[in-house]
């Protein structure tokens, strides 16, 4: 009679155990869900990141661009008002020497002209001499017409050319005063992007510490749960044994193995270790292994997606076609992933490598094949790793 109760009692010591342990399966059940979402919230968190972070180097070269242009008009500029002010001083020597000889030749018109003109036709021999010699002298007339008429149309080309330089003085003034504000412009927007990555990098380290953290706490409290579920199981198989092994023995012989089992039942008892705390997980120290400021002359080429045979997804994911920024470097001098500044080019994604980028040297991205023949091969360009 008695056994059959104890076996009656079993399945009910098996559901009370099997109780405790389902509890820590469900907490550890729900620390997933939360995982689950952080990881999301994380990937979007890092997407727009990214997104922004290519949006603000676009901008910076962009006006990096258009201070470069700038400049060419700048030196067109000053190129013209020295053309002109020499083409100034030839015409006002011209006018100056041509004025004098005009001058004296109207002043002996003035003095004696007409009367060597009455000279000359009365002296005719006849007729047809008389109108040979008066068309000569219409001629003559008419040259002299013909210089005060050039004189007066150079002192107008000079008038000109003045206000010539007076308009390239304006704006070469207009461009300097555009150059510095996009200048300003522009080291506000790297003031920006600088934030925008670090703010960035931190984003990330934090992600991966919660992961790490998340994981390890799941993989713990699954040990425990494990280890729970086992001594739950081993707890109810000795006592199930004990209660069968005491209804069978005569009432002194069950007391003493009763005693006897419950001594050894608590000697026995598995000892379930907590799980450790989370390790901390060091920083990065900025992704670029403190490289940030380092200054390299190294040697340049440059490459296009649209080149026959080139791809346009780079060897860190970057999609050539939406993001053109970008510089294929040596990961062993340049980390990927880094952010550089590279002379006569702009700001860059180090985001790409290449069979013949090997040390000293890098290979800038252009869109198009034609920029990349401009560019061509260059030495000691300076690089700023940012």
């Amino acid at each position: 009679m008695d056994s059959v109760k104890v076996k009656k009692l079993i399945p009910f010591l098996a559901a009370i155990m099997l109780l405790n342990v389902a509890l820590p399966v469900g907490a550890a059940a729900e620390s997933l869900d939360e995982l689950k979402e952080k990881e999301t919230q994380a990937a979007q968190t890092e997407e727009s990141l990214s997104k922004d972070i290519n949006t603000a180097l676009n901008d910076v070269n962009e006006k990096y661009a258009e201070i470069e242009k700038l400049k060419v008009d700048i030196s067109k500029a000053e190129e013209t008002i020295k053309n002109s002010e020499a083409e100034i001083t030839v015409t006002e020597q011209s006018i100056a020497r041509r004025k004098e000889v005009v001058g004296n030749r109207m002043k002996d018109i003035q003095l004696s002209g007409e009367q060597r003109t009455w000279q000359v036709l009365l002296d005719a021999q006849s007729v047809s001499d008389f109108f040979n010699k008066a068309y000569a002298m219409t001629i003559l007339q008419n040259a002299e017409k013909e210089k005060i008429d050039r004189l007066s149309k150079d002192k107008e080309k000079l008038s000109e050319l003045q206000e010539t330089v007076k308009s390239k003085q304006e704006e070469l003034q207009t461009n300097e005063a555009k150059l510095q504000d996009e200048a300003s412009a522009m080291d506000e927007q790297v003031v920006t992007l600088k934030q925008q990555l670090s703010d960035n990098q931190a984003a990330l380290q934090q992600i991966a510490s919660k992961k790490q953290t998340e994981e390890k706490r799941i993989t713990d409290e699954k040990k425990v749960a494990e280890a729970r579920k086992q001594q739950a199981a081993e707890e109810a198989r000795r006592k199930a044994d004990a209660s069968i092994e005491s209804n069978s023995s005569s009432s002194s012989s069950s007391s003493s193995d009763s005693s006897s089992s419950s001594s050894s039942s608590s000697e026995d008892q598995p000892v379930v270790t907590p799980p450790s705390q989370p390790e901390e997980v060091p920083g990065t120290g900025g992704g670029n292994g403190g490289a940030n400021g380092r200054v390299l002359y190294m040697q340049s080429t440059a490459y296009s997606w649209r080149e026959a045979g080139s791809g346009f997804i780079t060897a860190t994911g970057i999609d050539l076609r939406s993001q053109s920024n970008v510089i294929a470097v040596d990961p062993s001098v340049i980390p990927l992933g880094s952010f550089v500044e590279v002379e006569g080019y702009g700001f860059a994604v180090a985001g790409d490598t290449g069979g013949a980028i090997k040390g000293n040297i890098i290979d800038v991205h252009f869109p198009t094949v034609d920029q990349c023949l401009v560019w061509g091969r260059k030495n000691n360009v300076k690089v700023t790793i940012q």
